[in-house]
This record gives C-alpha cells, sequence and structure tokens, in this order.
C-alpha cells in the first residue's frame, strides 16, 4: 500500500483542470487500496475543514476568501497541517510551484519524506507565470527571472518533478533539473465517461439541457481572465453574421474567481446584440453531456499548462479550434484533429471557425482522430500506473 499526501492551493468544491486531476488520480488510488490525502485552502467559510471526496481524505486550512491572497495566507497552516499529516504517508506531492513549491520542499525534508513538484502552468520555472498579465511585466521580467533561477536551485533538490506537457517538461530540465528526474505524465481522463454520442443521442441532449439546434460550438471551463473569451466574443461576432445557424455555448463560471470576466462577457454579448446567439450555463459540475451535444469545441487561451477540458472534448470526439500555447499542442493534431490559431488572434479565430463550421466532413474525419488521440495518450487508467509506478519508485529510493 502506497500513501500519497497532496498539498494543493485549491481542490474541490473549487472546479479546475488541476483540482480535477488530484480528485481524480486521488480516487483511483483509493479505489486501488491505497491511501490519499490533501491538504488545502478553505476556500469559503462553510466548506468543512475536514472532509472526504471520493475516498480521498481533505483537510481544509485557513484562511477563507479570495484565492489571490489567500494562496499566500495558507502557507503558515498548510506546513503545520502536512507536518502533522506527513508521518503517516510515503511521499508527498506539491501541485504548483509559484507558492508552496519551496515551503513543500522544505517540510518534507524536515520529515524525512521524499517530495514530487507539479508546476501546475508553464512558465512557473522560467519565470513567466509570476508577470503574466501584468502591464509592467515585460520591464520586471529580467529581475523576476534572476530571483525565479535562484529559487529553482533549491527546488532542484526535489526526488522527482511530474510535467504534464513536453513544453513544462523542457522548461524544468532548463531549470536545471536533471532529464531521468522528469517524469512527462499527462493528465488523463476517464475515456469510458467521455465519450462520442451515439445515434439520437446529440439531439436528445440538447432537449433535455435546453440548447439550440443547428451547429453549436460548445466551451467548457472556468470563465478568467487568460482563458481567451474576449477574443472568442469578437470572433464569434465576426462569423455570427455568415453563420445564422452557428451557436457559442459557454460553460463553466468565473463566480467567486479573482480573475473573473463572466460579468463582462455577458456585458460584451448583450452590447453586440449576440444575446440569441449565446449561451452561459453557470457552473456545470459533469460537463460531458454537453459535450455530446456539440458539435466542435473552441478552446482560446492565451496561456494553458495542458487544458484538461480540451482532453475531455477530444475524448467526446469532438474536433477543435484553439491556442497554439502551452500544452495545448500536446493535445491537437494540426489538421488531424483540429486547428490551432495564434493566441490572442480573433481574425484567425474566426477564419478557422468558418472553415471547420462549413466542413461536416472535416469535423467527422478530426472528430474520429480527437477521439483515438484522447484513447492513446490521455487515458486516465494509464495516467494513474505511471503516477502510482513513480509513487512507489521515489519512496523506494529516499
Amino acid at each position: 500500500m502506497t500513501r500519497v499526501l497532496f498539498l494543493t492551493e485549491s481542490f474541490h468544491p473549487v472546479l479546475g483542470g488541476g483540482e480535477t486531476h488530484i480528485r481524480q488520480l486521488g480516487g483511483q488510488l483509493a479505489a486501488l487500496g491505497h491511501v490519499a490525502t490533501v491538504v488545502t485552502r478553505r476556500g469559503g467559510a462553510s466548506w468543512p475543514s475536514v472532509d472526504e471526496v471520493d475516498g480521498v481524505r481533505v483537510r481544509r486550512v485557513r484562511p477563507p476568501g479570495p484565492a489571490r491572497t489567500g494562496k499566500y495566507l495558507m502557507v503558515p497552516a498548510a506546513l503545520c497541517a502536512v507536518l502533522h499529516e506527513g508521518p503517516r504517508h510515503d511521499v508527498l506531492v506539491v501541485r504548483g510551484t509559484r507558492v508552496l513549491g519551496v515551503p513543500g520542499l522544505l517540510v518534507a525534508r524536515a520529515l524525512g519524506r521524499p517530495v514530487i513538484l507539479q508546476p501546475e502552468v508553464n512558465g512557473e520555472l522560467s519565470g513567466e507565470a509570476f508577470t503574466w498579465g501584468w502591464r509592467r511585466g515585460r520591464a520586471l521580467q529580467p529581475a523576476v527571472r534572476g530571483l525565479v533561477a535562484l529559487r529553482n536551485v533549491w527546488m532542484r533538490d526535489a526526488e522527482a518533478f511530474v510535467a504534464m506537457s513536453r513544453r513544462i517538461r523542457d522548461e524544468i530540465v532548463g531549470a536545471g533539473v536533471a532529464p531521468e528526474r522528469v517524469a512527462l505524465i499527462p493528465h488523463g481522463v476517464d475515456t469510458e465517461r467521455f465519450r462520442p454520442a451515439v445515434a439520437g443521442e446529440r439531439e436528445a441532449l440538447r432537449r433535455a439541457l435546453g440548447l439550440p439546434g443547428g451547429l453549436l460550438a460548445v466551451f467548457t471551463g472556468r470563465l478568467l481572465r487568460g482563458k481567451g473569451l474576449e477574443t472568442l466574443l469578437v470572433a464569434f461576432a465576426d462569423v455570427a453574421s455568415a453563420r445564422p445557424d452557428l451557436h457559442l455555448v459557454l460553460v463553466g463560471s468565473g463566480e467567486g474567481q479573482a480573475l473573473s470576466v463572466e460579468e463582462d462577457l455577458k456585458a460584451e454579448v448583450r452590447e453586440r446584440g449576440l444575446g440569441d446567439r449565446v449561451t452561459f450555463t453557470g457552473r456545470v459540475d459533469a460537463v460531458e453531456g454537453h459535450l455530446r451535444a456539440a458539435d466542435l469545441f473552441v478552446f482560446p487561451s492565451v496561456f494553458e499548462g495542458l487544458g484538461i477540458s480540451l482532453v475531455e472534448a477530444a475524448a467526446c470526439g469532438l474536433p477543435a479550434v484553439a491556442s497554439r500555447t502551452g500544452g495545448i499542442v500536446d493535445v491537437i493534431e494540426e489538421g488531424r484533429s483540429g486547428v490551432l490559431v495564434t493566441p490572442g488572434e480573433g481574425d484567425a479565430l474566426a477564419r478557422a471557425l468558418l472553415s471547420l463550421a462549413g466542413d461536416d466532413r472535416a469535423r467527422e474525419q478530426m472528430g474520429t482522430r480527437a477521439r483515438a488521440v484522447a484513447r492513446e495518450r490521455f487515458d486516465q487508467r494509464d495516467a494513474t500506473r505511471r503516477y502510482l509506478s513513480l509513487f512507489q519508485e521515489v519512496s523506494a529510493r529516499r
């Protein structure tokens, strides 16, 4: 039996790719007879401090409130919780290195336990992630890179790193970590739960979910700055007049998130007169129904570690229009399972949407290949086996 302790800034009930990944991995480990515990921040005052989710024990620490400040203020309480829980576990896994990387490494050393560091986005070890979105970010970049390089000297002492994409792997190696200590393990999805629609299912799902007929383009994920949704609305406005049958569905919410753009997006839709062409679903915990009801997926992120939403869409057999950034290029085979465009370029996004919307055969062929890619490279069971092997190897080596 292997006992794994996860330290992460956020977890269920927060919805996001990283949160979903830890929940699924922990649940799979528990189902196989292993022990998985999560130490995380108690984002809402009403959330229980001790919980169990899918067989995973969850310990939430203070303070509640906005994530932007709370993720820093949580560090002392989180380290105390890890010191308490650590002796009963074999390995500590730290998700996200910007805030918790060095503290997690130090507490693991105090416990005499091996530690695995897992960046949650590209740019964490190069320094780019620290200034992304700042108006003065470019001017500060040299100083930030220097400080991050000093921090990386400490973090290189970790027993292992996990990269969810090739770009993140290359950044870790570029920071001076020996390649053999970096495991490339993409986030996996349940390819049985996320599957293509069968005959007649798409129409039935649309009726059940209150979605219109015609051609549906869907996005799933949090409505946050950096997801490229502002650019998507501009592109969709350009396409809408040429394709009156095309409808955009935004599945998710930004409520309670520091970087939320949900209200801005809704205002933009009203101002452009697109209220009958764009649907906001709000938070949806199980998105597979909306994916099977759709014809194509759109994922215009500016900054993306991998994009678990994109993998879920691929598993459902959806062709995608997405940004050429981060780990997205590990999921989409250009021209075979989807179309890649430059992040932030609305004209290119509009052209890609218009092209894919007008080519039924291309959507079918790309959707078939997308499903094959998801099964070959991103199956959850394979990912769990590889993680378990890594945990056992690191524990034995330590």
